[in-house]
């Protein structure tokens, strides 16, 4: 079964196409400091992990953990004593709490190599934990929703090696269900397979019970790519992965089921190109020697579209979308070529052109389609006065910055666990991934995906019951962010808070830059234009110098604080 091609189309109301950009504010924000008691655990790779997935893993984890089921400031972190330590801030009297819940069991002596430890909250009262040697640990951590003084420890439940020895690995998700009155704990690890040529990430999910008296591992499933992984999650009914990544990955292990390998068809012979532009499409094919061009029949209605010679049927099926047949047009050459021009309703661009795919068909890219979408946007960012009535020229390709490429084969998928297929997939070719954020409990990490100079906040669902779709709800928008964090060449760590009023990239060790982007009377800038006075919408730029305070190791944002996690240092900074 092919899988459904699932379109991302943006709320209108969510977007501000008069919002111009972020003016500089010098405005110093509130900040409160606390030493830590202990260094922050940190490890670096060897010798023989030198890959880019490697790098990633290592340069980009996040220290700094947020407790999403609690609803006070309760954050944690590892030292170098491998303890599980709680830092609970009083954002009333601008102090912080600090206290061990756990000490995490070291059955080898970590060193440069191994993998950093996780912990992940998968519910109220547990925690998963991986030490990055091998060995995952199921914590129940009792109630977490009071200060870091007045915790209990937290007890050991499970202790164990997962992938075998000297196989390391980092939690990515857990998720608890409860199945006939028996709770099953789902966790997605992510590790690092060295092949002859290159590195595959390895995605797997392995699947905990417990009967009442203890936990034991029940199944293990697997799958594998090459590349990084730029976002995973468990679907929240546990029959479903979702994975972005460059390259599709495939299941290559499932302990319960036997993995099916479907033969491939063969590939039909493509009979006809076709090219589109903006306002239409032209569709191309060959007839053979000796034809009559009394004998070519085309029909082309709102919906469908027909074209057969003699019989033979070259294209029939539904448009992707409504054209105007009446301005349907097509010319047969003395070669035997049938051009045939037909008219879209809309100004847009096709992903198909025939609704559900024709492998009887070839898409040829035009060039000139790639420069019609690039515009001059420095303005969106500047830090001096903001003139909105200026026309904005084309930009050539050959002028685009690194920065502003996408990631042209990165593709986001829902991987079904039962059939071991892809049944949906969404192609990020022009919606470059940026990060992921926690929105809602009980659900998947929220995905932020460029849109043209914006970013938009998507929350996937679990597929509805008895259909084939695939939910994906456009939750917010961080406006003009989509550009301001691309020319942010030491950018380190990109976060938003939960309700979108505020953004932040994190370089390592120099600044960190917060965009607010709601307006109001204060941060408006006024110009003259004709001799009309009139109101510009623009953001707020606070810049926030960390270099005292060393390497930013991790960050968490909430609606009212930034929480700035370096070596030897917690900042919460107010915004």
């Amino acid at each position: 079964m092919p899988s459904s091609i699932v379109e991302l189309r943006p709320e209108r109301r969510l977007l501000d196409h008069e919002f111009e950009g972020y003016k500089l504010n010098l405005q110093a924000l509130p900040h409160f400091c606390f030493e830590l008691t202990s260094p922050v655990d940190r490890l670096y790779p060897d010798e023989i992990q030198f890959s880019f997935v490697h790098a990633k893993l290592f340069a980009l984890h996040n220290h700094l953990i947020l407790d999403f089921w609690d609803h006070q400031y309760n954050l944690y972190y590892v030292d170098a004593s491998q303890q599980v330590c709680n830092v609970t801030f009083d954002n009333i009297n601008g102090t912080f709490q600090t206290a061990v819940v756990y000490d995490v069991p070291a059955h080898v002596e970590r060193r440069s190599g191994h993998f950093n430890l996780c912990l992940v909250f998968p519910s109220i009262s547990l925690a998963v934990i991986s030490d990055g040697t091998g060995y995952i640990h199921i914590v129940d951590t009792g109630t977490r929703n009071r200060p870091a003084g007045d915790k209990q420890k937290w007890n050991t439940l499970y202790s164990n090696l997962v992938l075998g020895e000297g196989k390391y690995f980092t939690v990515i998700d857990a998720r608890i269900q409860d199945t006939n009155n028996m709770e099953v704990l789902h966790c997605l690890l992510q590790s690092v397979e060295q092949k002859e040529k290159h590195f595959d990430s390895i995605l797997t999910w392995v699947t905990f019970e417990n009967n009442g008296q203890s936990w034991k591992l029940k199944s293990t499933k697997q799958i594998q790519g090459k590349g990084i992984v730029h976002y995973a999650a468990l679907e929240t009914t546990c029959t479903a992965l979702y994975v972005a990544s460059d390259n599709l990955f495939k299941f290559t292990l499932d302990s319960e089921k036997e993995i099916v390998v479907k033969p491939k068809d063969e590939p039909k012979p493509i009979i006809y190109t076709w090219l589109q532009t903006s306002d239409d499409v032209t569709i191309t094919l060959k007839l053979q020697s000796k034809f009559d061009k009394k004998q070519i029949f085309v029909n082309v209605t709102p919906l469908a579209i027909k074209v057969s010679y003699a019989g033979k049927e070259f294209l029939n099926g539904k448009l992707r979308h409504k054209v105007d047949s009446e301005l349907t047009t097509w010319n047969v050459q003395d070669d035997g070529q049938v051009d045939i021009l037909i008219t879209k309703s809309e100004t847009m661009t096709w992903d198909e052109l025939i609704d559900g795919g024709d492998k009887n068909g070839e898409q040829i890219i035009d060039a000139s389609l790639v420069e019609e979408v690039h515009k001059r946007l420095a303005h969106l960012c500047s830090e001096t006065e903001v003139i909105t009535d200026q026309q904005v020229p084309g930009l050539n390709t050959q002028e685009l910055e690194e920065c502003d490429a996408s990631e042209e084969d990165t593709v986001l998928v829902r991987m079904d666990t039962i059939n071991h297929e892809i049944t949906h997939r969404i192609s990020l070719s022009v919606h470059q991934y940026l990060f992921n954020i926690k929105l809602e409990t009980h659900e998947v990490p929220a995905l932020a995906l460029r849109h043209d100079v914006d970013a938009c906040l998507w929350q996937p669902y679990a597929q509805l019951i008895n259909t084939e779709t695939w939910p994906m709800k456009h939750d917010g928008t961080l406006l003009a962010f989509g550009y301001v964090q691309s020319s942010k060449q030491n950018r380190k760590f990109i976060t938003c808070s939960p309700n979108f009023m505020y953004s932040v990239v994190s370089e390592a060790s120099r600044h960190i830059f917060i965009y607010k982007s709601s307006s109001n009377q204060d941060c408006q800038l006024r110009r003259r234009s004709e001799g009309i006075m009139k109101n510009i919408k623009i953001g707020q730029q606070h810049v926030v110098n960390i270099d005292k305070y060393g390497e930013v190791l991790g960050i968490s944002a909430t609606n009212e604080y930034l929480f700035v996690l370096t070596e030897t240092t917690l900042i919460a900074i107010g915004v």
